[in-house]
């Protein structure tokens, strides 16, 4: 079964329920909120993490074609154009100041990139290079901000953060077993920020990517 850090069809997920029409009997389908086009899926942000503006609209870029919730059982392929929860005809616009395959707009909603088999680093996944203006630690109980990264040591991580390969959650997460991760905010100037959560004893981050020991002795400061 394939396994990411973001999306299981299964039993448990970030948000809705439901029973769909056509499934077998006592199926139950959650699905995290998503979208996919143009062969990239997307998550939705949280609403607390940015809110968007007309500014924020460019281009559109696509459409919803499918709505899944209601719809869709355990065995649905996702294609472009399908979404979660997002109304069939909802357009999809390009974020302005971020390229497409990084940030979309949908229904007021940001859209991160989930999953991009085209992107090799994770300079390419998350097109953040010259936008991000601090790091923080967050709790991993309740999601509190717990303390700021010196600017020495989070300039130091991005440019090694983002060089890094990106080889996708299911060819790392059998590294992690059972350590307790540390939960990063990379905050960006338009006041988002990028949520990561990396092991270091397994030297492993959530996206999809293998740290190196110049990221692992940097937040190792901070545990």
């Amino acid at each position: 079964m394939k396994r990411t850090f973001l999306f299981f069809m299964s039993i448990v997920m970030l948000s809705g329920c439901s029973i769909p029409r056509g499934c077998p009997p006592n199926t139950i389908v959650e699905w995290v909120d998503l979208v996919k086009i143009n062969d990239i899926q997307y998550h939705a942000l949280d609403a607390t993490n940015y809110t968007v503006e007309e500014k924020d609209l460019g281009e559109i870029i696509g459409e919803i074609k499918y709505e899944m919730a209601d719809q869709a059982c355990l065995n649905h392929q996702i294609k472009n154009g399908d979404a979660a929860f997002l109304s069939v005809g909802t357009k999809l616009y390009e974020f302005n100041g971020y390229k497409s395959d990084f940030r979309i707009i949908a229904d007021g909603i940001v859209y991160e990139v989930q999953e991009n088999d085209k992107a090799k680093t994770i300079g390419e996944l998350y097109d953040i290079e010259g936008k991000v203006e601090g790091m923080s630690v967050r709790s991993s109980y309740d999601g509190s901000h717990v303390m700021d990264l010196k600017e020495e040591h989070w300039t130091k991580f991005i440019n090694e953060f983002l060089t890094l390969d990106f080889v996708g959650f299911d060819n790392v997460y059998k590294k992690i077993e059972d350590e307790e991760g540390t939960f990063l905010d990379i905050h960006l100037k338009d006041g988002s920020s990028v949520r990561i959560l990396y092991w270091t004893d397994a030297n492993v981050l959530n996206l999809g990517a293998v740290g190196n020991d110049t990221l692992k002795n940097i937040i190792s400061l901070y545990k």
